[in-house]
C-alpha cells in the first residue's frame, strides 16, 4: 500500500532576469547600494557612496546591467560594461621579481572591461553572476561591437578566477596594481587580468 504523504520538495526560487538599468531604478537606488557594498568585502570601507551610484545610473557610455528576482522585483546583483577608452590606467605592477610576459596588442576600441560586478552574498548559488555576466557579454558583442572582454580580479580570490575562467576568460599572468591602497584590507594587494575573446 502507498503512502498517502509525498515527500517534502524544496523550496522553490524565483527566476532572475536581468537587464539594462533604466530610471525607474532610482526609486530602488538604497537596496542596489547596499547590495553592492555587501558583495565587496574586500575593501574596508563601502565600495561606492549612494551618489556614484546614481551617476552611474545614468551613464550611457558605460552601460550598466542589474538582476532581479521575478517575483519580487528585488535587486540582486550589479556589473557594468566600461570601454576601455574610457577605463581607468591602472598602470605597471612593479613588485620585484615580477616581469610581464604578455602585452595585449589588440587597440583599445576594441575591448570592454567588466566592472562593478556585485551579487548579493545572501543570493549565492541562484545563477545571478552568470546571468549578469551572460547579458553583458551579449550586449558588448552584438550593441557595442567589441570583440574582447576584459577582467581585473583581485588576486587572492582563487574561487572568482577559477569562476571566469570556467566562462571561458584566460589568465596570461597579466597583473596591475591596486591603486587605492587606503581601501584595502590586505599589503600588497593587486589584481589578476583575464581576458576573453567575444
Amino acid at each position: 500500500m502507498e503512502s498517502s504523504s509525498s515527500p517534502t520538495r524544496p523550496e522553490r526560487k524565483a527566476s532572475v532576469f536581468v537587464r539594462l538599468t533604466n530610471k525607474d531604478d532610482k526609486t530602488q537606488i538604497e537596496q542596489i547600494h547596499s547590495v553592492v557594498n555587501k558583495a565587496y568585502r574586500s575593501v574596508s570601507d563601502e565600495r561606492i557612496k549612494v551618489e556614484e551610484l546614481a551617476e552611474i545610473m545614468e551613464d550611457t557610455k558605460n552601460p550598466l546591467f542589474i538582476a532581479f528576482d521575478s517575483e519580487n522585483g528585488q535587486p540582486l546583483g550589479t556589473l557594468q560594461l566600461e570601454p576601455a577608452e574610457y577605463y581607468l590606467d591602472h598602470g605597471e605592477y612593479k613588485k620585484e621579481g615580477y616581469s610581464p610576459t604578455y602585452i595585449e596588442s589588440l587597440p583599445k576600441d576594441q575591448q570592454v572591461f567588466l566592472g562593478l560586478f556585485s551579487v548579493d552574498p545572501s543570493q549565492q548559488s541562484r545563477g545571478i553572476g552568470r546571468k549578469l555576466v551572460e547579458a553583458a557579454l551579449k550586449h558588448a558583442r552584438e550593441d557595442m561591437k567589441r570583440t574582447q572582454c576584459v577582467v581585473n580580479v583581485l588576486y587572492m580570490r582563487d574561487e572568482l578566477i577559477n569562476w571566469y575562467k570556467k566562462l571561458g576568460f584566460v589568465d596570461h599572468g597579466e597583473k596591475v596594481p591596486f591603486l587605492e591602497e587606503s581601501r584595502i584590507l590586505q599589503e600588497d594587494t593587486h589584481f589578476s587580468v583575464l581576458r576573453l575573446t567575444l
